[in-house]
């Protein structure tokens, strides 16, 4: 059978270049197919070339018999010959690609210390993204619409990052007769405010596991408050208010006045309100608490944390909040509720009690009704008395809006989220609720936890450095100091508030020499590159990408190879086709978009990594050096 024999070594070679070159292309099981369909095709053929015409053989007959033989140790050969060519091809792609460890391992080094510890706070196995995006300094992440439609000096930003000038903070704790004032400029982080009131509050079971501790120097008189309201300026970090000095007065004397902390930071990366909330509420960065960022990963899939607003589920949260320990200490005692803007916001609160009979109060604007609602109708429910909407259309009423450019005007779904009416409009629910609830009648120390969204929204949509941001910021201001005064008359000398923001915002890329990343163009580019039978990418948001990890493997490629394949990312090779000309920053096309791209196997090592090792940033652009205006 000499013929036949070559005619199948030809064959099964055929079969492994087929399942070489397609390998090669991106698809092991592709690779496979092809190269079993050729062999196949190959050994049918000569099956049917070595049958008699007609002639039928008999079960013994020893020429059928050797000849099943051949085909059969020819066939697994040829098979053998397939997986070569396909293990060939996996390995070629693998040894050309760069080493994705080292790549990783030298983009830490240039951020430094620091910023590896706000990393390494931030990831937990499950839950993060399958490769965290650090973009380079100013930089800003576009979400797929705001691509599709961006404009020259586009407002729309993104501060899902980690740079100082994202996470430099204001923190102060006031209370006349409870907290003594003073002026510290040592690292503090959200972690420490859960401890902290916790300390207040006398609580006798707070975990001792947790990331924060009390605030160092915090003097007190002992006395322990009725209530403690944790007020939150959402978006506003150090570096907008020092763009707008004058439109914060209230929150200036309550600094000189209580206990300043000058240099608090968010603590973990990124700098965005789902995780600095749920930190606010547990003393526990993301990789603890497990909310790690405005998206997680929930087993093969991926959603938004706590699900959707008005049916959210605080379950998603790992620990028990402060809310949580406190009402269980006190037996079902001690009144806790939250009163925020949107779902994330519900971060502070958690369950509010994880066993409790009743509902807490746990409240967010429902933009689509225009109405306060509660977070889940069955777990959370509004104040007794709430203030209905024709209070807010008053508001809006007597209110004149800027006469500034109005391209960037939010869309008619959120057209109350950027002015000062929906500011005072929340100041009049909280004054409600304090109306209505029994705070401060426990005989516990009873928690409050109010954030306000406008700051954050405006910036979003006209831009931090917008006269709408310094309007927004003085009504906040003003609801602040409502609030002050309505403590102190109820319960003066027993009481304590605790203002903070929950990080700061990205200024317009165009004026700080900053550039855009496109999600669009990042996924076109990763399918590029590791495309097999379907495209492993499972969604891209501001600071992550989510990746399926069969279609990965199919690829022959991990998650760090394709950390390692985008870090080099420039900016001429994000810009879709759809981008408008005038929108393009021709002088940055080189700039690059990423800092450092990590992946979750590489984040895991880090876990047993003292970041110490990655010495001081290579980064001088970082915003650490943003104004603090003076307070005293």
């Amino acid at each position: 059978m000499p013929r036949r024999s070559t005619t199948l070594i030809v064959f099964a070679l055929l079969g492994g270049v087929a399942g070489l070159l397609v390998t090669l292309q991106g698809s092991i099981v592709m690779g496979v197919a092809s190269g079993i369909a050729v062999w196949v095709i190959g050994l049918a053929a000569l099956w049917l070339g070595t049958r008699r015409d007609g002639t039928a053989r008999a079960p013994d007959d020893p020429a059928d018999a050797g000849r099943r033989r051949f085909l059969a140790v020819a066939g697994a050969g040829g098979l053998a010959a397939v997986a070569g060519g396909v293990a060939i091809g996996r390995v070629a792609t693998t040894v050309t690609r760069v080493d994705a460890v080292a790549a990783q391992e030298q983009a830490a080094s240039r951020l430094g210390a620091e910023y590896m510890e706000l990393v390494r706070r931030s990831y937990r196995r499950g839950r993060s993204g399958d490769l965290q995006l650090v973009l380079a300094p100013f930089n800003s992440s576009n979400y797929p619409q705001e691509s599709l439609s961006l404009i020259p000096m586009d407002r729309r930003t993104s501060h899902a990052s980690i740079w100082m000038y994202l996470q430099r903070i204001p923190l102060v704790a006031y209370g006349p007769g409870v907290i003594e004032p003073s002026d510290s400029e040592e690292r503090v982080s959200l972690a420490d405010l859960a401890p902290t009131t916790a300390s207040l509050a006398g609580l006798v079971s707070w975990p001792d596991d947790r990331d924060g501790g009390v605030l160092p120097g915090l003097r007190t008189t002992g006395t322990r408050p009725k209530v403690v309201v944790t007020f939150v300026i959402d978006g506003g970090g150090w570096n907008v208010l020092s763009l707008w000095p004058d439109a914060w007065p209230v929150l200036r004397r309550l600094m000189r006045e209580g206990a300043d902390y000058r240099n608090a930071i968010v603590g973990s990366f990124p700098a965005v309100t789902a995780c600095a909330h749920a930190t606010i509420g547990t003393g526990a960065f993301p990789w603890k608490h497990g909310i790690t960022g405005h998206n997680i990963r929930d087993g093969a899939d991926v959603r938004k944390a706590y699900g959707r607003a008005g049916d959210a589920d605080p379950s998603d949260i790992l620990l028990p909040t402060l809310a949580d320990i406190a009402y269980e200490e006190s037996g079902g005692q001690a009144w806790v509720g939250e009163i925020g803007y949107q779902v994330w916001h519900l971060g502070m609160l958690g369950h509010g009690g994880r066993d409790r009979p009743d509902a807490p109060v746990g409240v967010y604007f429902d933009e689509f009704s225009r109405r306060w609602a509660p977070h889940h109708p069955e777990r959370f429910r509004l104040p007794a008395v709430a203030p209905g909407i024709e209070r807010l259309d008053a508001h809006q009423a007597s209110f004149t809006p800027l006469d500034v450019d109005r391209s960037f005007d939010p869309s008619p779904r959120q057209a109350d989220c950027c002015g000062p009416p929906v500011v005072t409009y929340q100041g009049d629910l909280i004054e409600a609720t304090f109306d209505s609830e029994p705070i401060g009648t426990s005989g516990h120390t009873d928690l409050l936890y109010t954030t306000y969204k406008a700051p954050d929204y405006t910036g979003h949509i006209y831009g931090m450095a917008s006269p709408w941001e310094e309007i927004v910021l003085r009504e906040v201001d003003a609801q602040l100091g409502r609030l002050v005064a309505m403590l102190e008359e109820r319960f003066p000398g027993e009481y304590a508030v605790v203002v903070t923001a929950d990080h700061g915002q990205c200024p317009i890329p165009d004026v700080v020499d900053g550039v855009r990343l496109d999600p669009i163009q990042l996924e076109e580019l990763i399918e590029e590159g590791f495309g097999g039978l379907y495209d492993p990418v499972q969604s891209v948001v501001p600071h992550e990408v989510y990746l399926d990890a069969g279609r990965l493997w199919d690829a022959g490629a991990t998650v760090d190879d394709v950390a390692a394949y985008i870090r080099d990312l420039r900016y001429r090779q994000n810009i879709g086709p759809y981008v408008a000309r005038d929108a393009i920053q021709q002088d940055l096309l080189d700039q690059e978009q990423f800092a450092a791209v990590f992946s979750v196997d590489w984040l895991e090592r880090l876990r047993t990594t003292d970041p110490a090792v990655f010495g001081e940033t290579s980064y001088t652009d970082d915003g650490v050096d943003v104004e603090v205006p003076p307070t005293r």
